[in-house]
């Protein structure tokens, strides 16, 4: 047997390039981007919440309206961190919990409405009735009434808990009083979520056997660091959830007068937060 070392020294060099063109096109594809300025003047978070809740009835079973007549959707949930595709950005995976979260969202009655009618559509539907649906509103405005969730060891609330002339931070409260115009109680209202619910891209999914619907939703709110590592950090929070109505304890009457409002919903919310320390 000869041993051709030209040879060899040939296939070691070709096998060498093969292995720097591979490192180098490996090297292309999964090297990062630096951040910008702006992302190291910020915290961000991105995480995933998968709630639950119902709307809030008083003892007597009537609906439990807030103080400008909008109905109370009470939710727990808890918090995860997510896996997202490096070429495309689509959620590839939920990973493990990294907290929980509770709040109160506020629904106006149109909406309420809204799904004691769908029920009722759903209703003849199941029945094989033929059904005419009525023209739907593009959007429905909600909001929040509080809402505090904790990621890793810090937690954040609303700015409406945080300007609450009741139980909110005297010391902020103060402050804004102070900077901005219209002072805290008009930061409240202007800073608090400004959310939609998107009826005119039609639902997600649409169930009249089991009386459900998914309904996309989005909005974004100004949030405060209370405690943990990001304590005393603001800035904004924004989510784009979608969430699954379970209607078929909403009713209405032969006038459309509704007679029942008992909603459950279960839900996921992709959620960004971007926070900075004040600098006034």
């Amino acid at each position: 047997m000869t041993f051709n070392f030209e040879k060899s020294k040939m296939v070691q060099m070709v096998s060498g390039a093969a292995f720097v063109a591979s490192f180098s096109l490996s090297m292309n594809v999964f090297a990062g981007v630096p951040l910008t300025p702006q992302d190291k003047m910020t915290v961000t978070i991105f995480d995933k919440s998968i709630i639950a809740g119902d709307v809030e009835h008083s003892a007597d079973g009537s609906l439990s309206l807030d103080a400008k007549g909008n109905a109370k959707f009470n939710y727990t949930g808890d918090i995860y961190s997510i896996e997202t595709n490096a070429k495309t950005g689509e959620l590839k995976e939920i990973n493990n919990k990294i907290g929980k979260i509770k709040g109160q969202a506020a629904f106006p009655l149109d909406f309420i409405m809204l799904t004691a009618g769908m029920n009722e559509l759903m209703t003849m539907m199941a029945a094989g009735q033929n059904v005419q649906f009525p023209q739907m509103p593009p959007v429905v405005p909600w909001t929040c009434n509080h809402c505090e969730m904790t990621v890793g060891d810090s937690t954040y609330v609303s700015i409406v808990d945080a300007l609450d002339p009741v139980n909110g931070n005297p010391d902020m409260i103060a402050k804004f009083d102070q900077m901005l115009v219209g002072g805290a109680a008009g930061a409240l209202e202007a800073m608090r979520l400004e959310g939609r619910a998107f009826t005119g891209v039609t639902p997600a999914s649409f169930d009249p056997i089991g009386r459900t619907m998914s309904v996309r939703m989005a909005g974004c709110s100004a949030v405060v660091g209370v405690s943990g590592t990001h304590a005393g950090k603001m800035g904004t929070v924004c989510l784009n959830s979608t969430a699954t109505f379970n209607v078929s304890g909403a009713h209405l009457d032969a006038g459309g007068h509704l007679t029942a409002s008992a909603i459950t919903a279960k839900g996921t919310s992709n959620c960004t937060v971007v926070l900075h320390k004040p600098t006034m």
